[in-house]
């Protein structure tokens, strides 16, 4: 007979109250795990122990993977919260975690379109009453027109920043400019192992002082009020290093 203690906690169907707001956990490289009130969990991009960050394991109800390559894919690293994890590694319109809903987009690891470093997948989803938008690796800053109607509003946006196998500091900046969102998280920048990408304050560099935050911790909770007129960036620390 188990104890009522030790038994698994259900996820409930409602969505997460946008008063408690969502809480961003920062990893390094472009991983991130995101939590609501109703504590669903959902991880994007994990890395394995090569990349420079260290090893991590997450539990998650829910698992985003926007291509293929070993610093976004590592499948091993992220365990059931609950009884399993739904994973999203492709385009259009998934319900995981009993109730959130994942757009996926297709774009490209490059500028010329794939051909170098393959497809990439762009997620949209609204949690704790934030619409998120995740880039994953993209290589390029012009978006369609359609990108551009599907993505829509964006309250907070995760966008590579460190150029070298994706867009760069300038490049970023030029999205941010044509998406308006009112949080960035810069991801996937600094010296990591295999190849140095530009440091994240190139990208810092193209923002008035106040509008850029140093968060010494390693996640923060975000909520409706701290949204704004002018994008806000955010620099989490790395829940790992070596």
């Amino acid at each position: 007979m188990l104890l009522a203690a030790c038994a698994v906690k259900l996820l409930p169907l409602e969505v997460g109250n946008p008063k408690w707001g969502l809480e961003v956990l920062w990893h390094g490289q472009s991983c991130f795990t995101l939590k609501d009130s109703v504590d669903r969990t959902v991880s994007i991009d994990p890395f394995d122990d090569t990349v420079g960050y260290g090893r991590i394991s997450l539990f998650s109800d829910a698992l985003l993977i926007t291509h293929h390559h070993f610093d976004h894919d590592y499948r091993p690293a992220v365990h059931p919260r609950a009884k399993t994890v739904d994973v999203v590694e492709s385009t259009g319109t998934t319900t995981v975690a009993m109730g959130l809903q994942v757009t996926g987009l297709p774009s490209a690891h490059d500028k010329e379109d794939g051909a170098i470093n393959g497809p990439n997948i762009i997620y949209l989803f609204v949690m704790g009453g934030l619409r998120c938008v995740h880039l994953g690796d993209v290589g390029t800053p012009e978006l369609n027109d359609y990108d551009k109607k599907m993505i829509g509003k964006v309250d907070v946006l995760f966008i590579p920043v460190g150029g070298v196998t994706t867009i760069n500091a300038e490049e970023a900046k030029q999205m941010v400019d044509e998406l308006h969102p009112s949080i960035v998280f810069p991801m996937h920048y600094g010296n990591i192992r295999f190849y140095p990408l530009d440091p994240v304050e190139r990208f810092t560099a193209l923002f008035p002082k106040d509008q850029v935050r140093i968060v010494d911790a390693t996640h923060i909770r975000l909520h409706e009020t701290d949204l704004t007129d002018k994008p806000v960036v955010y620099i989490l620390q790395p829940t790992s290093v070596n």
